[in-house]
């Protein structure tokens, strides 16, 4: 009885886990990711919220994959994949939020 479980068991988990893999049936290698790097100055931070609130605003960028606000000099350092966004998509999700990208650097 017990073989019986584990084989059952072992079906369903190998069988489960073929299915999260995606296949590339069209011969084309993935779209490269190019990244980049900017830190920008924002107008507006005054507190922990202010930084947390940015800093969520700009990680629901598509293609963001790091950013980190910094209160003491109001700047934000974001990582970013410039085959899907760009610092004017990024400086828009911070004023959403009501803050202002003074200069990009």
């Amino acid at each position: 009885m017990k073989v019986v479980v584990f084989m059952v068991v072992t079906f369903l988990m190998v069988g489960c886990q073929s299915g999260n893999k995606k296949q590339n049936n069209t011969g084309e290698a993935p779209p490269q990711i190019v990244l980049s790097e900017e830190t920008l100055n924002i107008s507006g931070m005054h507190c922990d919220m202010c930084v947390a609130s940015i800093e969520k605003g700009v990680n629901e960028v598509e293609g963001v994959q790091f950013v980190k606000a910094n209160l003491d000099d109001s700047t934000a350092v974001v990582r970013f994949d410039k085959n899907k966004t760009n610092l004017n998509e990024i400086s828009r999700a911070v004023e959403k939020r009501g803050y202002s990208v003074i200069q990009m650097q």
